[in-house]
């Protein structure tokens, strides 16, 4: 029976992911997840990289984070507390990662 998030709404991929099962939501390391419900060891939710694709994800690879809800409910929207300065790093760091891919892991 899945059950809707309360608390655990933010997480980030710490495991690479193909989403090889029914409904299943593939991730990849450092990408971001909004979490809308749990059952058994699953959340179910859609990347922020892509809020119109939904799927399942096992708990396991994903760090939950704090964050802020806003707009709790069918429209709502979570922002992570984190410090401003890790943040833009973060942001930079995986705008690397996805031209590092294209460069090298995608051309060749």
């Amino acid at each position: 029976m899945w059950i809707p998030t309360k608390t655990k709404k933010y997480g980030v991929a710490v495991y690479n992911w193909r989403g090889d099962t029914k409904f299943g939501l593939p991730l990849e390391i450092g990408e971001t997840v909004q979490i809308l419900e749990e059952c058994q060891g699953w959340y179910r939710g859609f990347s922020t990289k892509n809020r119109a694709i939904k799927g399942i994800f096992p708990q396991a690879y994903v760090y939950l984070k704090p964050c802020k809800v806003d707009n709790e409910g069918l429209f709502e929207s979570v922002v992570p507390v984190e410090d401003s300065v890790v943040r833009e790093v973060t942001l930079v760091l995986r705008e690397w990662a996805d031209i590092w891919k294209r460069l090298y892991v995608v051309c060749n």
